[in-house]
């Protein structure tokens, strides 16, 4: 399948494009400021200043906002951010070393040990780097950057792929193996799609150093890539690790490492990702741990991994396109990588939980020695900031997530309210999303349609032309056959429903979560006082929605008391009460307190 490019993909009103507005007028200003506030833009000019000194990942931020700027202004105009983003390309083309190495750290305090330490994140610079130059280009708003970018690739390739003389073979963080398939669909120099190979095929051969802190499996450095089966170690890197290898497979047909990535896949889902399409459930290392092991409050839920699952849902659909891919990637989109980013635009998570007490927190902060705990509210650009301009990035690109093309036929894939033209025909999609399961579409033009069935689904009304229809499905999709002007009214239902988790998830055991259509609905403090924990919903018959600031599902509930006493040979009793319900990526945009996705 081939996906549409976003930038043959027009949003149409509704929730995306008020989020893309809120992005490039809120997300990426304010980015930009607290990078010039913390250092990040000066150290391009690879001047020494002991009192901003950077970060070994801070270029990966810059390129990953660069990034974000090249969506905004395939779109529409932006003289202000333009203005940055050649100031900041500028500056890294002055810096750049003869040889075409980049790097504002390496450059300035190590330059003897350039391409030495595997573990520092030079490789994940120049693949956002690379990643970056590839979208100014192919957006229209930059070539010198590209130009600057192949100079500097090249000489990877003949460092690590000719001379191999570099001090390490594989990057400690994934992410240059993307980029560079990323150059390769740009230039169409193979050379590019061979050294991305070159370094998969390299991981796991060589046992090279890590630090105190990380470990072989940390960097999926643990066995050789078609040996992995099981989704191991730091979730941004596996996941990032998986992508480029469905990349590669697709790229070169390779259906034993295509092979892998399915059984990766299937791991991750039917055992290690969270009911928000979150992953990584410890803060050690960031990481996939065991089987079923899904704690909530510690839960890492990582906003970077949820988007690197999202793209390797994308890569997997591209190779063989699967409804259920579409699904996860629906999944971890409207629940963990929305909840990235506060309701202004402005404040970010980094970690995601799925619950929260206010009060661990406390006692946690207040520790000299403080215990990992999550935080209660996003908060602006931070030390380490890989999450807030991968989230721009992401949400100014997702156009190209909506429609794929195989031969005839035409996927709807996501609906979002959006107008394409492919091949022949014209579509023009409108939809209720998330909140609403109704969907308009309007094709102009002769096409074999092929609309996803959303797993969520409670019931399917369908009218083609004003005449009701039974839907013809296969795989997952609803196939019409499309010639002239067709109008589709399509009608999913949408009503809440119980989630239980695996009995293997001991951390859910006993409990249930409540799904409205694609959303995972959580609980505040704020709206239900506390104790959310001992909440019973005994059935969601009588729920009703209700309209206005927030998304609310009112739910008729029951809270168990206890007394005062710590122990007692009395059952508690229940106090009914209405339980209020929103979105979970809406949690924390009210102020601090307690949040629960489970309940009795």
């Amino acid at each position: 399948m081939q996906t549409v490019d976003f930038k043959k993909v027009k949003l149409g009103e509704g929730f995306f494009k008020n989020l893309q507005k809120l992005n490039a007028e809120v997300s990426l200003y304010n980015i930009h400021r607290r990078f010039e506030e913390t250092g990040r833009f000066r150290a391009l000019k690879c001047i020494r200043d002991d009192a901003h000194k950077p970060h070994i990942f801070w270029d990966s931020d810059v390129a990953k906002w660069l990034e974000s700027v090249a969506y905004v202004l395939a779109k529409k105009p932006d003289a202000q951010l333009k203005a940055w983003a050649d100031e900041a390309i500028a500056d890294i083309c002055a810096s750049q070393l003869p040889c075409g190495y980049f790097n504002s750290y390496f450059q300035v305090y190590e330059p003897e040990n350039i391409f030495t330490r595997r573990p520092d994140h030079e490789l994940y610079c120049a693949g956002h780097l690379i990643e970056a130059a590839v979208a100014l280009h192919e957006c229209g708003a930059d070539e010198k950057l590209l130009a600057a970018m192949i100079r500097y690739a090249d000489y990877i390739y003949e460092r690590f792929y000719v001379k191999k003389d570099a001090g390490f073979c594989t990057c400690g963080h994934p992410e240059i193996e993307l980029a560079l398939v990323r150059l390769y669909g740009a230039t169409g120099q193979k050379k590019y799609l061979d050294l991305a190979g070159h370094f998969l095929e390299e991981r796991g051969r060589h046992g090279e150093e890590t630090y105190a802190f990380t470990y072989p499996v940390y960097h999926q450095d643990h066995a050789p890539v078609r040996e992995q089966t099981t989704a191991e170690g730091h979730a941004v890197r596996a996941l990032y690790l998986y992508t480029a290898m469905a990349d590669v497979a697709r790229l070169n047909g390779d259906a034993q490492l295509a092979g892998v990535c399915k059984a990766l896949f299937d791991d991750i889902v039917s055992k290690k990702m969270y009911i928000t399409g979150g992953t990584g459930s410890t803060y050690h290392g960031e990481a996939f741990t065991f089987a079923y092991d899904l704690p909530n409050f510690y839960a890492y839920s990582e906003t970077c991994a949820a988007i690197a699952l999202a793209f390797f849902c994308d890569r997997l659909a591209k190779a063989e396109n699967r409804a259920v891919y579409h699904e996860i990637f629906e999944r971890a989109l409207y629940n963990n990588i929305l909840a990235g980013e506060s309701a202004d635009g402005k404040g970010f998570f980094y970690v995601n939980p799925l619950e929260f007490h206010e009060n661990v927190y406390e006692y946690n902060e207040g520790l000299k020695t403080k215990l990992f705990c999550p935080i209660p509210e996003r908060v602006e650009v931070f030390d380490c900031s890989c999450c807030p301009p991968n989230l721009t990035r992401f949400i100014e690109s997702i156009g190209g997530y909506i429609y794929g093309t195989e031969g005839e036929r035409v996927y709807v894939n996501q609906y979002i309210s959006s107008e394409t033209e492919i091949g022949g025909a014209k579509l023009s999609l409108r939809s209720c999303m998330p909140y609403g399961g109704s969907v308009r579409l309007r094709v102009s033009g002769a096409c074999e349609l092929a609309l996803r069935v959303p797993a969520w689904q409670c019931g399917i009304r369908m009218k083609v032309n004003g005449q009701a229809v039974s839907p013809r499905t296969e795989e997952g999709y609803i196939l019409l056959s499309c010639a002239g002007d067709t109008h589709i009214a399509l009608d999913f239902a949408m009503k809440p429903r119980f989630v239980y988790a695996n009995e293997n998830v001991w951390h859910d055991s006993g409990r249930k979560a409540v799904e409205y259509g694609p959303l995972v609905l959580c609980a505040e403090s704020c709206d239900n006082g506390g104790n959310l924990r001992g909440v019973r919903i005994r059935s969601l018959a009588g729920a009703k929605r209700s309209a206005g600031e927030y998304f609310t599902l009112e739910v008729p509930a029951e809270r168990l008391r206890t007394g005062e006493a710590l122990y007692s040979y009395e059952a508690p009793a229940a106090e009914k009460f209405t339980l209020k319900l929103i979105p979970y990526f809406a949690w924390a945009n009210r102020g601090k307190g307690d949040m629960q996705i489970w309940f009795l």
